[in-house]
């Protein structure tokens, strides 16, 4: 990155640079935090916060006027999806600590009651990485996180169908697009968007040199002028196809390490989980210079130190469990 910078010369604000090393900086930030990390207190302040973005986005759901597919929440109109991320990795919490059957019927209020709110409110890629997640983390973390994904998937349809209007404009522009044999950029419907986007960062790709082009390019060029909401494919574009790799390696490398401990460890099956997570979102809604937790957790599942046989916890269960 830096010989792009470098060769390319200066191509975006000094904000944008300033962001890209803050989302560096955690990759040996977190690397340091091992297991000296508490997964109970961390649930207990994310339920919290969860409560209170749920509840706002209740609020926001009924009383919102404006017309958007999602309301605003405080001013914000992402405000949804920021507070439906944060409630994900509450989700990865509970199912990698040890609860009692009592804990786990008010954890499935934390649950459900979160994912119909987020759903009503149009909600949708964190769903997508989620359920993706789930089922790709499920030998660790036994039944009850089938169950979990059956719970989410329920609050999802009865939430959709709390806004049958709002849901049948987003589904009607999905079909509309699906039907298009060329996607504008005029639409309104943030999939094809992606896909536009997509297949802009492919066209480019032949035509950027070793380094790419430069950070922050693509968006100047896009007819959305937006990134590609692919970190890799960003990479690739604007930094060059070396560097696209050797993250994509960094990447898989980081699965590799904390993958065998999570299947014996809470805070690995945390990490795990929340390493899987982060990985999908930022293939369907990335930015390389806001993409702090995506090196943040690849730093931290490197970072842990090697399973020695014991819990990180008197709380914490094994989860590899029947």
């Amino acid at each position: 990155m830096v010989a792009s910078v470098v060769v390319n010369g200066r191509t975006t604000t000094d904000r944008e640079y300033a962001l890209l090393a803050l989302s560096m900086a955690a990759y040996p930030a977190f690397r340091a935090v091992g297991h000296r990390f508490d997964l109970s207190r961390f649930s207990y302040v994310t339920a919290a916060i969860v409560l209170v973005g749920t509840l706002l986005t209740a609020w926001a759901v009924v009383y919102d006027r404006s017309g958007e597919y999602k309301p605003l929440v405080l001013g914000f109109g992402e405000g949804p999806t920021v507070f439906s991320l944060t409630w994900c990795f509450l989700v990865f919490a509970l199912v990698s600590i040890h609860l009692s059957s009592r804990q786990w019927r008010l954890a499935g209020g934390l649950i459900a009651l979160p994912s119909f709110v987020f759903a009503a409110a149009m909600v949708r890629h964190p769903f997508i990485a989620l359920a993706l997640t789930l089922v790709a983390t499920a030998k660790t973390g036994g039944r009850r996180q089938l169950a979990v994904a059956g719970v989410v998937c329920l609050s999802i349809v009865v939430g959709l169908a709390a806004r049958p209007a709002m849901s049948g404009k987003i589904i009607g522009l999905v079909v509309q697009n699906a039907q298009k044999p060329v996607v504008s950029c005029d639409t309104e419907d943030t999939f094809a968007i992606r896909i536009i986007l997509t297949r802009e960062a492919l066209t480019l790709l032949p035509k950027v040199g070793l380094l790419g082009q430069g950070i922050g390019t693509f968006a100047q060029q896009s007819c959305y002028k937006a990134e590609p909401h692919n970190v890799v494919l960003q990479a690739a574009v604007e930094v060059g196809v070396g560097a696209a790799l050797l993250l994509a390696a960094a990447f898989i490398l980081a699965l590799m390490s904390v993958a065998k401990r999570a299947r014996s460890e809470a805070t690995a099956s945390f990490v795990f989980a929340g390493l899987v997570f982060v990985g999908i979102e930022y293939l369907i809604s990335g930015s390389l210079t806001n993409s702090a937790l995506l090196f943040g957790f690849m730093g931290w599942a490197v970072g842990l130190p090697q399973n020695d046989g014991h819990e990180t916890g008197g709380d914490l269960r094994p989860l590899a469990g029947p």
